[in-house]
């Protein structure tokens, strides 16, 4: 099976997106964060689904099409901003994160098979998932609002 990593190189290549605008944050560090992004955001430690026990309130939509990525532009605060993009993997001892724009990102995650992520501003003021229900999932008032308001 490949690796998601595997799937976003081969996306990143196939769509001509240059490192500079979409990096995988280096494995120590990628490990910090990861740890940092899960003390914050989940109770009760590191798990598989994130999801299954947010530590903030959250809000979240079914989208039937399987295409809630599709919509990512349309439900962050600003596509432009560059953001954590943690993908699940589970092969791998900590999920890996991307530095990118979330226009970037929903360009990769067209590119690729299914897989959950999350997508995190630095300042940790809210975070926007998908799960494999197709369930968008967001926290924060900023994505709980948007998340509220969008056409499924």
């Amino acid at each position: 099976m490949e690796l998601v990593t595997e799937e976003i190189s081969n996306a990143l290549r196939s769509l001509s997106i240059p490192q500079r605008e979409f990096s995988q944050v280096p494995s120590i560090e990628g490990e910090r964060l990861y740890k940092e992004l899960v003390a914050h955001f989940v109770v009760g430690g590191d798990r598989r689904w994130w999801w299954e026990a947010f530590a903030i309130p959250s809000a979240s939509r079914e989208f039937t099409d399987g295409k809630g990525f599709e919509r990512i532009t349309e439900l962050v605060p600003d596509p432009v901003e560059v953001v954590w993009f943690v993908v699940e993997d589970d092969q791998m001892p900590f999920y890996p994160i991307y530095e990118a724009t979330p226009a970037a990102i929903q360009r990769v995650i067209a590119e690729c098979y299914g897989f959950e992520y999350y997508l995190v501003p630095k300042s940790r003021a809210w975070l926007l998932c998908e799960n494999h229900h197709n369930r968008m999932i967001g926290l924060g008032e900023e994505i709980t609002t948007r998340l509220e308001s969008c056409n499924a």
